[in-house]
């Protein structure tokens, strides 16, 4: 690698921005970090060289646009890297800020984020998906979910389970009907319930080529849906899904997908096209070097490496397993977030659970809405600049 490059990791409370970071500055560069909540893990790693606490890019899009360019012009950054939906605003305001973005355009984003698009993408690619209904008001809610024995309905525009309404499995009582608000800029799918195994795959992507994968499985969820647990696994077949969707749009940056094994195959379930916790399973340096432009050839992480956010395993009600299980997990699986000589992240990590937690319950909202609200996007139209 020619010069260190000066690098900004824009929000700092998502926790693979942790292993973001970690890359980036083990690859050479010089990182600095950004985030509206002063005490986001990521900040206080010590590989990052500077933190700076900026604007919400949910309730302020263009001040945390504003800032992000303020800080790249401050910094004399090289390269912004986006860890999750606070690369959308970028990608939207690109030509705001003074420096490359490693993130796709944001139409590729609008297309694969929306589940609904994403499932005419899949069939354009001849993958398989789940039967769909797409509904933008709750009456059709209703009438799409009585066509299914059973069903699974989200946002189209979502992440990490947060909203769920099913009736099948431990999240049958979470949400009725009326508790959901399809609406024209955020409907909702309603799918039939696929049995099977989840998988997820992340990918480093360059200019439409494929330079690092990892396949991996939920091991352990949490009450809210998200993986707390994570294993490295064989490919089967995930790495040509990810190299057709590169090839398809001429990707460069993040491209995450979820899948469900089946005894026919695999189905397809959604794309997350930001870093996944599949970060956490691949070498670093790996994903650094990818990042700031000596990928190489592919690259793929090995199976058999497994990680757990000790924040969740920890509390309480966060997972549905017993203590004697929880304490086993917590013995003899290695922490996410913590690593030798920098176990800062960590902590802020528990520091974070019991902020959002506290949220959540003084506003009446799940844990998972209190802790993304600040960078997620429901597909609302973006403020005119």
């Amino acid at each position: 690698m020619s010069a260190k490059k000066n690098v900004l990791v824009p929000c700092g409370r998502f926790y693979p921005s942790i292993a973001l970071v970690r890359a980036l500055h083990e690859a050479g560069a010089r990182v600095d970090v950004a985030d509206s909540y002063k005490l986001a893990p990521a900040l206080h790693s010590h590989a990052v060289d500077q933190m700076h606490v900026i604007a919400a890019p949910a309730s302020d899009a263009l001040q945390f646009v504003e800032d992000v360019a303020a800080v790249v012009r401050d910094r004399d950054i090289d390269l912004v890297v986006p860890a999750i939906e606070e690369g959308f605003y970028l990608a939207h305001y690109a030509d705001r800020v003074p420096a490359p973005i490693f993130s796709p355009p944001f139409r590729t984003i609008e297309r694969l984020h929306d589940k609904a698009h994403f499932q005419d993408v899949c069939r354009e690619l001849g993958l398989r998906t789940p039967k769909t209904i797409t509904v933008a008001h709750r009456d059709a809610l209703r009438d799409a979910i009585a066509q299914f024995d059973q069903y699974l309905a989200r946002p189209a525009f979502s992440r990490g389970g947060v909203s769920c309404l099913t009736n099948y499995g431990p999240r049958s009582d979470e949400m009725t009907v009326d508790d959901c608000e399809p609406t024209d800029d955020n409907p909702w799918l309603v799918q039939e319930f696929i049995e099977g195994d989840d998988a997820c795959s992340f990918s480093v992507v360059r200019d439409g080529r494929v330079v690092v994968h990892c396949t991996y499985e939920p091991t352990v969820a949490s009450t809210g849906g998200f993986a707390v647990q994570f294993t490295s696994i064989d490919d089967f077949g995930t790495l040509e899904v990810a190299r057709r969707m590169a090839e398809k749009f001429d990707y460069n940056g993040f491209l995450g997908f979820d899948y469900r094994r089946t005894p026919d195959g695999f189905v397809m379930i959604e794309c997350n096209p930001r870093v996944t916790a599949g970060s956490f399973l691949t070498p670093g340096k790996w994903i650094g070097e990818a990042v700031l432009g000596e990928p190489g050839e592919l690259r793929f992480a090995p199976a058999g490496e497994r990680r757990q956010y000790d924040a969740y395993m920890l509390v309480g009600d966060a997972t549905r397993m017993s203590a004697g299980e929880k304490l086993h997990q917590l013995l003899t699986t290695p922490d996410a977030t913590m690593v030798a000589g920098d176990v800062l992240p960590a902590l802020y990590c528990l520091i974070n659970r019991r902020h959002w937690s506290h949220e959540a319950k003084r506003e009446h909202i799940s844990l998972g809405e209190a802790f993304t609200r600040d960078f997620s996007w429901d597909g609302s139209p973006m403020p005119a600049a």
